[in-house]
């Protein structure tokens, strides 16, 4: 099941740049950048919003599979928050003749790159028993979701250099948006369900030593 989402995900994100390449051309081409700006966009909130939920579901049932699921959620969602403020810094160019500008949605972006890099920091600089680690981080990963709305309210009640939202002037341009929002949300999820999958492994590997009396893996 997890190689066919993959591949129905890649068949996807190719079918929409095939069509974006001919059809569904942004007119200036800078504005293509859109087709690979805004599904990272999108992936990256929904990955903080898998964090926010298996952390909830961590500190309510204690299961270790919860925080595996976060940790994977995290890493993932800190890939897609690289491409989305890399893919915002060139539309920036392209669009405004700057790289960075210090305006509510960009600095949110930032912020939602940034707490993604603190959550992964804390997974692994936390002294103590692994329990412990995992609780702190699922405090933080609650709290951290608070930068999701900001992201979306600053762009539509704060003024602000970043438009709201960009007219597409075909249907063509409008099926190569949603096929690659659609495409890159479910590479994102086969992705943190193969990661959660390689955690949770692992982590059944460090119990089966634990009780041989070797060091047990550290979540």
């Amino acid at each position: 099941m997890r190689r066919l989402l993959f591949v129905l995900g890649c068949v996807l994100v190719l079918a929409s740049a095939g069509i974006g390449g001919t059809e569904g051309q942004i007119v200036p081409v800078a504005r293509n950048l859109l087709y690979v700006h805004v599904p990272t966009a999108i992936s990256a909130l929904l990955c903080f919003i898998v964090l926010l939920m298996a952390s909830i579901g961590y500190l309510a049932t204690g299961r270790p599979a919860w925080d595996q699921t976060a940790r994977a959620a995290a890493e993932v969602g800190f890939v897609f928050a690289i491409l989305l403020n890399a893919t915002g810094m060139l539309f920036a160019r392209a669009e405004w003749n700057v790289w960075w500008t210090p305006s509510p949605r960009l600095v949110t972006s930032a912020l939602l790159w940034f707490l993604y890099a603190v959550y992964l920091i804390l997974r692994v600089s936390l002294p103590g028993v692994p329990h412990r680690t995992a609780r702190i981080c699922a405090v933080f990963g609650i709290l951290a979701f608070l930068d999701v709305p900001l992201v979306f309210v600053s762009a539509r009640f704060l003024p602000d250099i970043h438009r709201p939202s960009f007219s597409l002037a075909s249907h063509w341009q409008t099926a190569t948006l949603l096929l690659a929002m659609l495409g890159t949300a479910l590479l994102a999820g086969v992705w943190m369900w193969w990661r959660t999958s390689l955690l949770c492994a692992r982590l059944a590997r460090g119990v089966d030593r634990g009780a041989l009396g070797v060091p047990p893996y550290e979540s």
